[in-house]
């Protein structure tokens, strides 16, 4: 049976949390490819309220974005502002977006890459007490950015990269494991956008135990031809557990060459609909493979507009994506 959380059901849930600690999520209810937000678009529209802004937008869900001391800097509406400190602040950040109809599914925390620690200490602890709270504000998925100060550029070798991404992501996993919180990465910087890369932390996790935010227009910002962007989502749509929306719009003759990472990244960021990925095609080879988790919009262009214009700019993102998702879930 697949089924869906709503935001009744999910203040029964927080409820029952609060009086017994117990909490179990159902394989199923993790996605029917719904559109939802990123934080930082809702953040964008420029209202004092995180629920209404996303509402406004017509979404039902959003993914909250949460900084190494466990504060959710871009969610504004609450008496105090929402961290993951503990449980009870997690439901609270929880009840009030249940409350106003919205579900916080996905959570974003990136993680800085500093060897040293990792290799005494495995995963951050703040990591692992984010992912012991976040069942308590409803959350399904955690993707962890694994990031180092350089986007652009190497800066720890290859192999030693991979030794050390396996050893914190495992100690993430584990801890999702005991909670029943999904893991996950996002393909992102010179490290992650590389299949070969790629290939070799996904080798050391079964296909259940860890999953990848799959963001196409990061393997574009990598540089790599629109063509082989394409080909890598269907290499490794089937180990995505989430989805990101965005475009580029680069001239013709740069389209299908290879290009260098970043390359003119933020003069060329358009609304999804507007660039030179065809997501049409995208999200089929998503939903052809199997794909169930959610699409969140993370559209870099909003802040181009002017504040007036920038929620028809959303709405007319969010109405293209639901169409093509539309049209899959009838066709199948």
């Amino acid at each position: 049976m697949t089924w869906k959380v709503t935001p009744l059901l999910l203040v029964v849930w927080l409820l029952a949390l609060s009086l017994s600690g117990a909490y179990l999520i159902q394989e199923e209810v993790i996605g029917e490819y719904e559109v939802i937000l990123c934080n930082s678009v809702v953040k964008d529209l420029g209202m004092s309220n995180t629920w209404e802004a996303a509402k406004a937008a017509g979404v039902n869900g959003i993914e909250v974005h949460v900084n190494p001391d466990l504060s959710c800097p871009h969610v504004t509406g609450g008496i105090r502002p929402y961290n993951f400190e503990d449980r009870d602040e997690a439901s609270r950040l929880g009840a009030d977006a249940a409350n106003a109809g919205i579900m916080i599914p996905i959570l974003v925390a990136p993680i800085q890459m500093n060897p040293q620690e990792i290799e005494e200490k495995g995963a951050p602890e703040w990591a692992l007490t984010l992912i012991r709270n976040a069942r308590f504000a409803g959350v399904q998925l955690i993707y962890f950015p694994i990031v180092t100060e350089n986007f652009t550029k190497t800066t720890i070798p290859d192999e030693k990269f991979i030794e050390l991404s396996v050893f914190l992501l495992n100690d993430l996993v584990r801890e999702g494991s005991k909670n029943e919180i999904a893991v996950a990465f996002e393909n992102l910087s010179v490290y992650w956008n590389r299949p070969e890369i790629l290939r070799k932390v996904l080798a050391e996790f079964g296909e259940g135990e860890l999953g990848i935010c799959l963001d196409p227009v990061n393997f574009y910002w990598y540089g790599y031809p629109r063509n082989q962007v394409y080909d890598l989502v269907r290499e490794f749509n089937q180990r995505a557990w989430h989805f990101h929306a965005k475009n580029l719009e680069y001239p013709p003759r740069e389209r299908e060459k290879q290009r260098e990472p970043g390359w003119k990244y933020s003069e060329s960021t358009v609304p999804v609909h507007k660039g030179d990925l065809d997501f049409e095609q995208l999200i089929g080879f998503m939903l052809d493979g199997g794909f169930n988790g959610y699409i969140s919009i993370e559209d870099d262009s909003l802040g181009k507009l002017d504040p007036s214009d920038r929620l028809d700019s959303l709405k007319q993102q969010i109405e293209y994506l639901q169409k093509i998702a539309s049209g899959y879930r009838g066709r199948n």
